[in-house]
């Protein structure tokens, strides 16, 4: 091989193996510091499926949390209805209670009965137009059909239907006579309310079970593609790191052997 001085080819490929280790090693540190293997085009295809499983993952969790807020809804007017039921049965003992109107002895009686059942009616009412969730009335007064919602419970929107009352007519009294058959009806009809959601509620629990299940098990398979492999690049960058602090030794010892040549000249 001849001797020339213009050009080191030693120096020249030792040169060329560091910038390429010292590119093994930045990869590296950006994959160790974010976490993320696809950085400086480690897997570009690996993560776009990484970003659809973590979209779909994110979706299901608040899948979870809309079944979260049916049950909330569905428990507002569970109480609603409870304590429609309780004032139905006060409202049954006042017309009870006025079947004996032959043996009461003053028309205050009456009046205080008749006052009491007016007042209970108008509390039932009062619950009924009232009870809401997030400003939704929940309970329905008037007309045939039941207070249904529409709850989403999957990750591409698909719904269950929570039932929160049927209607509830037939309330209001102003009389205590005649009020235990009011009060029959709304018994009758919070009966079938309470059903309803007690069958909601469990379906709702029973699909925010599988939305968290999906939502966990979406993010780990998003994990395991996208994340670093912290054993794997910390390997790398101790080999790389060697790599280069090796070829940059060898970058000098070619420059010395150069200069071999120069003694000749001398």
């Amino acid at each position: 091989m001849p001797s020339v001085s213009n050009i080191s080819v030693g120096a020249l490929v030792a040169g060329s193996a560091a910038s390429k280790a010292r590119h093994g090693m930045n990869e590296s540190i950006a994959r160790l510091s974010t976490g993320m293997r696809s950085v400086y085009g480690g897997d570009a295809a690996g993560q776009s499926v990484a970003n659809t499983l973590q979209a779909r993952s994110m979706s299901w969790a608040i899948a979870a949390r809309n079944a979260e807020d049916g049950i909330s809804a569905a428990q507002v007017a569970e109480s609603a209805l409870l304590e429609i039921a309780a004032l139905a049965q006060r409202l049954r003992e006042l017309g009870m209670q006025a079947d004996n109107a032959a043996l009461l002895q003053t028309a205050s009686d009456v009046a205080a009965m008749n006052a009491e059942a007016s007042a209970i009616g108008t509390a039932i009412t009062g619950i009924i137009t009232k009870a809401t969730f997030n400003g939704v009335g929940l309970l329905n007064q008037t007309g045939n059909s039941n207070k249904t919602h529409a709850i989403g419970v999957t990750d591409d929107g698909g719904t269950v239907t929570l039932t929160t009352g049927v209607t509830l007519g037939g309330i209001t009294t102003a009389a205590a006579a005649g009020a235990d058959g009011t009060a029959d009806t709304t018994l009758t009809r919070v009966a079938i309310s309470l059903g309803h959601i007690a069958a909601g509620i469990s379906a709702l629990k029973g699909r925010q079970a599988v939305a968290y299940s999906a939502s966990a098990n979406l993010a780990a398979a998003a994990s395991r593609v996208e994340d670093t492999d912290f054993a794997k690049e910390t390997a790398n960058l101790t080999k790389n790191s060697v790599l280069n602090q090796s070829a940059m030794a060898m970058v000098a010892q070619a420059n010395q052997a150069q200069s071999a040549i120069l003694a000749v000249l001398q």
